[in-house]
């Protein structure tokens, strides 16, 4: 092959550069002009072939013989990166190089499959000079007792496959590339860069199992008279003790069930028996009873919450707790309390009342920022308001109204013998002063510019329902922020909750409430 530049290339003549693009294997056809630039791009890209892939000589590979210790995740440290495009140039690009038979090519394919399958059994390394030295057994893929013994040698520096051997036909060194090998490789790989050492464990790696049982019986318990036994059951040896009478009697179970709910029903007491029966079907039985104005079930609503003067005494007496006593939630559950007054007067036949009903029988278990604001800083503002007013304040429970025992209110606090405290805690204005605005939305300016409450507000429909449901005359109502404290007295207005707020109390309890409860049962 002739080399120059285009200059020499002109002097030539037409079939001698045809004779030189046809030894470097390109194409003869075109015109002289086209001849010279083609030699002149093979040369400038070496007749565009690679380079090829120089390996070290195999004669002496130096195998050590000691110095091997188990590989462990540490070594992950030490060891060179290792990647894939150094393991395929060993086992493809080489034998493409090699000009040898490419029968193997399928090994790393192979090979992943055995390193999926757990098959490499155990490895060692040993560093020397600057080699890394891998030794250890992989196991054969179709036969579980056969495996073969591998060496490998890497470069200690970039981690490139030097050398390898394996016992096996194919993998026969010093550069054997069987599917052992390959699976070898490609665990040194994901250990290098994934951290996972996938060898097997030994027998002693592994926690003993031999007081653990094989498998897991998931099947029924065998039935007693089903177990083997040597005695022969005859008919005396399981006596019937009931009397003959009782005997193949059909109607026998059903005297049980009497006596088991007659029992339960007049002691209060709570047998287990009663549960292998059925719960009886309270609306089925209040839909056939249908002649009476309302349903049985209501009736049992409405003797579940009536009380008399002494019983509201003591259910107020009883549940000064509050909202840490189990007994104010219990007294509370199937009645309208004040706090919710308001929505209740509010709500419009788009309003879903099943939902409104639901909500006013269970707990309220959410808490948010504000419900937590107003329940820490409640006692704080309860000081302030008897340190600026001079007044004396005592804990109350729930009061319930013996005409409406279906309402009760909870104040924060009373006052002698007439009067209540109702406490506010706005989160949105704890830092502000107070003033009717967004963050007091519930306040306004009268005609003669004090701040007072709005009478359209949930506060006044509550307050007004307390002071009813509690028999008292006025209730101090408090607003308190961090730098501001507010107090309004407010008188009752027995007008407006004859009129007004008790009506539609009376409505919404007998049309939605109480059905709603009787429903539940």
């Amino acid at each position: 092959m002739a080399s120059g530049g285009g200059g020499d290339y002109i002097t030539w003549s037409v079939p001698a550069l045809k004779k030189e693009l046809s030894l470097r294997g390109a194409v003869t056809r075109g015109r002289k002009t086209d001849l010279i630039e083609r030699l002149n791009a093979y040369d400038r890209n070496k007749n565009f072939q690679e380079e090829p892939v120089i390996l070290p000589e195999p004669l002496d590979v130096g195998w050590p013989v000691s110095g091997f210790r188990q590989l462990l995740a540490e070594h992950k440290m030490v060891l060179p990166k290792i990647t894939k495009e150094q393991i395929d140039a060993y086992f493809v690009y080489r034998l493409a190089g090699d000009k040898q038979c490419a029968a193997d090519i399928k090994a790393l394919t192979k090979g992943q499959l055995m390193y999926d399958s757990n098959r490499v059994q155990a490895c060692s390394i040993n560093f020397k000079d600057t080699n890394i030295f891998l030794s250890g057994i992989v196991g054969a893929a179709m036969k579980q007792k056969v495996s073969y013994n591998y060496k490998i040698r890497l470069d200690k520096k970039t981690g490139d496959p030097l050398n390898s051997h394996c016992e096996c036909p194919a993998g026969r060194g010093p550069h054997g590339t069987c599917k052992h090998l390959a699976a070898v490789f490609l665990m040194m790989e994901d250990f290098v860069n994934n951290g996972a050492l996938k060898v097997e464990k030994t027998c002693t790696e592994n926690l003993q199992m031999f007081n653990k049982p094989k498998s897991t019986y998931h099947g029924s318990p065998v039935k007693a008279e089903l177990l083997p036994t040597k005695r022969k059951l005859c008919d005396e040896f399981l006596n019937d003790p009931r009397p003959l009478k009782y005997r193949n009697d059909n109607t026998f179970n059903y005297r049980v069930r009497n006596l088991m709910l007659n029992y339960c029903s007049q002691t209060s007491k709570d047998l287990s028996i009663r549960y292998l029966y059925s719960k009886a079907d309270i609306q089925a039985a209040a839909i056939e009873h249908n002649y009476s104005t309302i349903p049985f079930t209501e009736h049992w609503v409405d003797h579940a919450v009536e009380v008399d003067a002494k019983m509201a005494q003591k259910i107020e007496q009883m549940t000064r707790g509050q909202s840490v006593s189990s007994a104010w939630y219990q007294a509370r559950e199937w009645r309208l309390t004040a706090s919710r007054f308001g929505e209740i007067c509010k709500a419009t036949c788009r309003r879903n009342t099943t939902k409104l009903c639901a909500s006013l029988t269970g707990r309220n278990t959410f808490s948010t920022q504000a419900t937590l604001h107003g329940k820490n800083y409640e006692k704080k503002a309860l000081n302030a308001f008897q340190s600026n007013s001079t007044l004396q304040t005592t804990t109350c429970g729930l009061f319930v109204s013996v005409e409406h025992p279906y309402l009760g209110a909870t104040p924060d606090a009373t006052v002698g013998e007439d009067g209540l405290v109702e406490i506010k805690c706005p989160f949105n204005g704890r830092n502000e002063k107070i003033k009717p605005g967004k963050c007091f939305p519930f306040l306004k300016y009268d005609d003669n510019g004090n701040t007072v409450l709005k009478q359209s507000s949930n506060y006044y429909v509550q307050i007004q329902g307390q002071l009813y449901v509690s028999k008292r005359e006025y209730c101090y109502f408090v607003v308190y922020t961090f730098c501001d404290l507010f107090v309004q007295k407010i008188a009752i207005d027995n007008a407006y909750c004859e009129s007004c707020l008790i009506p539609k109390l009376e409505v919404f309890y007998k049309k939605f409430f109480r059905p709603y409860i009787a429903s539940q049962m």
